[in-house]
């Protein structure tokens, strides 16, 4: 899922995210990052990307 979130937010916004600003960041939260840039058609990764959208993801407590 990362990945392809990777892909749209480049597509989208004409640009790559720049992932070398969140090498501390743990991939859900990443996700969700990227989610909330591309559902709300938004560049701006540094708004509080809010609830876990994924919380039954592997690895997650549900």
């Amino acid at each position: 899922m990362l990945e392809l979130l990777l892909s749209q937010y480049e597509f989208q916004f004409g640009t790559p995210f720049p992932l070398e600003k969140f090498t501390d960041t743990t991939e859900i939260d990443l996700i969700n990052i990227l989610y909330n840039c591309v559902q709300n058609n938004d560049p701006d990764y540094t708004k509080p990307a809010g609830e876990n959208r994924f919380p039954y993801a592997p690895g997650q407590k549900g």
